[in-house]
């Protein structure tokens, strides 16, 4: 005889919740989620209510622009409402954002009276309006005109008209309501799983302004989530960039690095290429490879040649022979893991200023002294002046 007491409870971690979507509609959500392990019913609920009200993107007015209007304190002839109340009413226009970019909208209305709507404005192909019904403002009569220019941008949260820096004359901030979520609530139940009565049951609430459905908010409520939590679950264990950037720090001779491309002393062809890249110091020309520094614009191969000359210069390993190409598939940095030990003595010796300073190549088995005079150094501090051999 088997009795109740004798069967083994579900193991929580081997619990499958699942979501039920109880009601939904364009602008509301109710999902039941269970079971839960006893406690995380509240744990997941806060967590998901929270990141739902404060990290959901979305877009708003952030300011607009009225012709024949100053200031805030301003009013318009043959309009009952004046710019505060207009202003009030601006933030209740609810976009949604096709493209996610910043723009501006119009309105331009005139030759009629009764009630401007937010549908009255000029459409837009990167943003829909989805409350065309709202109302803006009331003309009084025919003769009544306005012409309003909104600018609105793609954000998070709210951001109070207080804290926009505008500058400019008859530009009026609004207070800018990025979030697309209304409100939000959730409420833990008991639920039971076999003979066990103290698993969790969440029922989670959502009301949107329509510019987001409620099955997407909680989904990109949970990747955010993830995202966040993504760091602790790697605790401890190094990350495969910050390993790469150590080895690769470890290689490069102190100073190296920070040699910027100008002390090299290039061709101005050369020069004007990296610059067009984004390169501007050493550090960052070894991080590519020769093929990679091809594809630049006017970088040939007489400029990878004369690079290549002012590396071995500076003690670059790089291999010789026209008609070996598989070395030009590989970082520069990476031919330095072949002799550190000379590299780093000869570097130090080219950085520390000295008029006899010279650094050894290490492209062949016999040393070769170069001068390197011509070349000066620049160190990362702000406060060092730049160092120059004479």
């Amino acid at each position: 005889m088997t009795f109740a007491t004798d069967i083994p409870d579900p193991e929580p971690q081997r619990l499958q919740p699942r979501i039920v979507v109880s009601d939904e509609s364009e602008s509301y959500g109710r999902f039941v989620i269970e079971p839960l392990a006893q406690g995380f019913g509240v744990t997941l609920g806060n967590a998901l209510r929270r990141v739902l009200l404060n990290a959901l993107p979305g877009t708003a007015i952030t300011s607009v622009r009225i012709d024949g209007v100053d200031h805030e304190y301003s009013t318009l002839k043959n309009v009952q409402e004046d710019m505060i109340d207009f202003l009030l009413n601006v933030k209740g226009i609810r976009l949604k954002s096709i493209s996610g970019n910043s723009g501006t909208l119009r309105l331009e209305v005139k030759g009629r009276s009764g009630v401007v709507t937010a549908g009255d404005i000029e459409p837009n192909g990167d943003v829909e309006i989805v409350n065309p019904e709202h109302p803006l403002l009331n003309m009084d009569n025919a003769k009544a005109k306005i012409s309003v220019e909104f600018s609105y941008e793609a954000g998070v949260g709210f951001i109070p008209a207080d804290d926009q820096d505008s500058q400019v004359i008859g530009v009026l901030p609004v207070d800018a309501i990025f979030t697309p979520i209304k409100r939000s609530n959730f409420q833990v139940e008991a639920t039971r799983v076999g003979q066990v009565t103290d698993y969790d049951r969440l029922i989670l609430e959502i009301w949107t302004d329509g510019t987001m459905s409620s099955e997407d908010a909680v989904k990109q409520s949970a990747i955010i989530m993830v995202d966040q939590l993504g760091p602790f679950v790697s605790l401890g264990m190094p990350q495969p960039e910050e390993e790469a950037a150590e080895e690769d720090s470890d290689i490069l001779p102190p100073g190296m690095a920070g040699l910027l491309i100008e002390d090299m002393k290039l061709s101005s062809r050369t020069q004007n290429s990296l610059r067009r890249g984004n390169l501007t110091m050493l550090g960052e020309v070894l991080e590519h490879s020769p093929e990679e520094l091809l594809a630049l614009r006017n970088f040939g191969d007489r400029s990878l040649q004369e690079l290549i000359g002012k590396l071995k210069e500076l003690g670059v390993p790089v291999i010789d022979g026209a008609t070996t190409r598989g070395w030009r598939k590989k970082r520069f940095i990476e031919l330095f893991m072949q002799d550190e030990d000379d590299l780093d003595q000869g570097f130090e010796d080219k950085v520390s200023g000295d008029q006899t300073s010279t650094v050894y190549s290490t492209g062949g088995e016999e040393e070769e002294e170069v001068d390197i005079s011509s070349f000066s150094t620049r160190s990362f501090a702000p406060d060092d002046e730049s160092e120059e051999s004479e």
